[in-house]
């Protein structure tokens, strides 16, 4: 097996100290000559310099920590690119870790991420983790919670979110516009994302002289819970004598198994009901699944950017959802 080269090995071929080689690498003082000769040996010994060492010696490594919690949401792959090409662009390694919605092992990676002294922390956690998510913030370690907004944060603690609200009302609005009326929602449980696009929900049709009742809304936190979901909420509805005509479902990663969950009934998308669900993905087209979207990628590179340059004072970021009509709520018979 070759040896492999190290830091001793450019300085005796450049013919100076370990220090010096350590000191050109590092864009530290070095007289011109002295520099070439350091990166002509360099390049002639193919030395890659080791990101390891120049942590200890900075204090913190070059890696962007990232702390996802459920990588079966559609959401994650955009944010995740987003993070990847300003980490890329400013010489940074990301490191991802995905926590499977098990928060005791969310607690863990956010202190594993800590003791590896990365860069900066990208995190969707629960709210659960945010004291240790705050402390890091409180050291001089820029932090950005995703998908919610931070509570009375301290400096260097940033957050980067959608409207969740105004997600909620576009799913109503738009299904009171393709003539549904008897509506029941598919959420995935006490997220404050999930709180919010039901809120929004609500008020829209309050808006309208319409209302949600409590009973036409169900909790999903898995997928093996969404058939059982679905299956209650249309004998609800059958039971008050209003079959429902359309079905909202807030959480991305649900999007397939509710979706199977009505098909397996036999139940036609949009004939005998609209279908409207959160965040795109790569078959909602061929299907023709309306979605309302939230801009992951573009809030991805927010999220790195805050690390890579962070802002002296805290940033909350909110962007704002968009409709994506197809025709699983009916549209083109609404033309």
């Amino acid at each position: 097996m070759a040896k492999r080269v190290t830091i001793g090995d450019v300085a005796a071929r450049a013919g100076v100290s370990t220090a010096t080689v350590s000191r050109v690498l590092n864009g530290g003082v070095a007289t011109e000559a002295t520099a070439t000769r350091v990166w002509d040996a360099v390049t002639r010994l193919e030395y890659t310099p080791n990101a390891l060492t120049r942590g200890i010696f900075a204090g913190r490594s070059n890696a962007l920590g990232v702390v996802i919690r459920d990588l079966s949401s559609p959401f994650y792959l955009g944010l995740l690119r987003g993070i990847d090409d300003v980490a890329a662009a400013n010489d940074s390694l990301v490191m991802v870790a995905n926590t499977f919605r098990n928060v005791d092992h969310e607690v863990d990676l956010v202190r594993m991420m800590d003791e590896h002294r990365v860069r900066g922390l990208v995190t969707t956690t629960d709210e659960r983790t945010d004291s240790r998510t705050r402390h890091m913030a409180e050291n001089g370690t820029p932090c950005v919670i995703v998908a919610r907004t931070a509570q009375d944060p301290p400096s260097g603690l940033h957050s980067v979110s959608l409207d969740h609200v105004g997600a909620g009302r576009l799913m109503a609005m738009h299904l009171i516009e393709c003539g549904r009326s008897s509506i029941g929602v598919v959420t995935s449980g006490g997220r404050p994302s999930q709180i919010e696009r039901v809120a929004g929900l609500r008020q829209a049709f309050t808006q309208r002289g319409r209302s949600l009742a409590e009973e036409a809304v169900t909790v999903a936190t898995t997928e093996e819970e969404v058939d059982r979901a679905v299956g209650t909420l249309l004998a609800r509805a059958d039971d008050r004598r209003r079959p429902l005509d359309a079905l909202a479902c807030t959480a991305g990663r649900l999007t397939v198994a509710v979706h199977t969950a009505l098909t397996a009934r036999g139940i036609t998308i949009p004939d005998d009901i609209a279908f409207l669900t959160m965040d795109d993905f790569s078959w909602a087209p061929a299907l023709g699944i309306s979605v309302i979207t939230q801009p992951s990628y573009q809030m991805g590179r927010r999220a790195a950017e805050l690390v890579v340059d962070p802002p002296a004072e805290p940033v909350s970021i909110v962007f704002e959802p968009a409709l994506v009509a197809r025709r699983s709520c009916g549209e083109r018979a609404n033309v």
